[in-house]
């Protein structure tokens, strides 16, 4: 049945704006600050939005030009062939995948802030962390329970999505105004963190790897640019793909700056959570804060059931197509992948063992994926202009082949960036390589595992393609 074409700008918008916020910048802002101080993390978004501008232009023409669900998986499938589609939602799935052990990961550490009694007794300690019972329990209970909500079926609600791009944004008006009645401009000091010979790139370089994780979400767009209303163009998505990039670029700015200038540097880099100590301070109630990180904890809920909705459909995509096992085909009564459930139960379990100083790792390989995915998409818009010059487009980003071309040196960068710098001499393989390599190798895996299903049933390009564009 064929859905009425029914949003608009604002919904859009929420869609994308929210995505990509989430509220992965409260476990995390005590790097950022420690990494490269408030500027150097304010250059690094700086940075990662001119990165992100060709990219989300060459998303806004493929989307006009195919506007299906499964956005980059079609995109690579059409230009580029079955194997290059296979790698575009393996990257997306890693994406959402390693965003789910981010936010089991993180609720943990949250509870630890808001009901330090619940941890139970410490366990074991692994890269510097220190992992409680209570960490684990919260982590997998509240996965299982999303999992199991999920396998019942069911989508995402816009007006739910508004709501919590609403809450999150009063969350940070209020660090904002607590910012410009207590805030000092020497709490902002250093403003750039140095290196030992004295230059700021470093820090900079640290923060910008995580960008890309932070920044990403926009392409959601792709998912339901085929249900728009009929006042909303493809020049009116590409607009709103920009400025949802600027929006996110500037509220993480707003929190950075913000929760620097309440409280010194050395009490926020070394509070457990530089989140909940701005807040504290800048609030000057400890109810208060956690009354704003309760609000917080919704937002974390909230993307974390959006990643496992997005996952689990991406990993049946790719079981349908036989891109990988079709085994993940078999679904519930909801329509839901029952094996693609248990893999996000079982092996988010083992990510949450690796405790909260994995996250930085996580995002890092996340980002990888994100430059790799990307890249993809912008070569599939180059590939798309050379064979078909005439293709009626809805949509035409500026500047002829220049732009994807840009697109496709910036995606690249970030791949290569993200790869090689966690990698520091005589400390062994990163976490990273381990986490990234790990998951490629699970894909090979599979890949050859559907090889078969493949020849056995003839299931070639002609057929996913029709697989994919039945399913809008």
């Amino acid at each position: 049945m064929t859905q009425k074409k029914a949003l608009t700008k604002l919904d859009y918008f929420a869609l994308t704006f929210g995505m990509i916020i989430g509220i992965g910048w409260v476990t995390v802002l005590g790097f950022w600050l420690a990494d490269a101080g408030p500027f150097g993390a304010t250059l690094a978004f700086g940075i990662g939005f001119l990165f992100f501008i060709p990219v989300g232009l060459c998303y806004a023409e493929m989307a006009g030009i195919y506007p299906h669900v499964g956005g980059p998986i079609v995109y690579a499938l059409r230009e580029m062939g079955v194997k290059a589609s296979f790698v575009t939602g393996w990257m997306l799935a890693l994406t959402f995948f390693f965003v789910i052990i981010f936010e089991a990961l993180s609720v943990g550490w949250l509870m630890e802030t808001l009901w330090p009694s619940s941890m139970g007794p410490l366990l074991y300690s692994f890269i510097g962390s220190n992992i409680y019972l209570g960490h684990i329990l919260f982590g997998i209970g509240i996965n299982t329970l999303l999992c199991l909500t999920n396998l019942k079926g069911g989508s995402s609600s816009g007006i739910a999505q508004q709501a919590l791009t609403g809450v999150l944004i009063i969350i940070v008006a209020v660090l904002i105004g607590a910012a410009f009645f207590q805030g000092s401009v020497e709490n902002l000091t250093p403003v750039f963190v140095q290196s030992a010979n004295g230059t700021i790139w470093p820090g900079v370089m640290a923060v910008f790897v995580s960008v890309p994780f932070y920044l990403t979400g926009f392409e959601s767009i792709a998912q339901g640019i085929s249900e728009r209303s009929e006042n909303v163009s493809a020049k009116t998505i590409a607009n709103i793909i920009i400025l949802s990039i600027a929006a996110a670029a500037l509220f993480y700015v707003a929190v950075i700056i913000s929760a620097a200038a309440v409280a010194p540097r050395e009490e926020l880099i070394g509070a457990e959570l530089a989140a909940a100590r701005a807040f504290e301070i800048g609030l000057g109630s400890a109810t208060l804060m956690k009354i704003a990180l309760i609000g917080g904890l919704l937002g974390l809920l909230s993307t974390w059931n959006a990643s496992i909705f997005v996952f689990v459909r991406a990993i049946l995509a790719l079981g349908k197509n036989h891109m990988i096992w079709p085994g993940f085909t078999k679904t519930s009564k909801g329509g839901i992948s029952i094996y693609a459930i248990s893999f996000a139960v079982v092996f988010v379990a083992f990510g949450v063992l690796l405790g909260k100083n994995a996250i930085i790792p996580l995002v890092n390989s996340s980002s990888t994926a994100v430059g790799i995915l990307f890249f993809i998409v912008c070569l599939s818009l180059v590939l798309s202009r050379i064979k078909n010059p005439n293709m009626s487009r809805p949509y035409r980003a500026p500047g002829g082949l220049v732009l994807p071309i840009l697109g496709c040196l910036a995606s690249l960068y970030i791949a290569i960036l993200t790869v090689m710098d966690p990698y520091k001499p005589g400390e062994g393989i990163p976490l990273e390589w381990w986490l990234f390599g790990g998951w490629t190798l699970l894909g090979a895996v599979l890949w050859f595992v559907g090889a078969n299903a493949r020849k056995k049933e003839n299931f070639g390009l002609e057929k996913m393609i029709e697989v994919i564009e039945s399913e809008d």
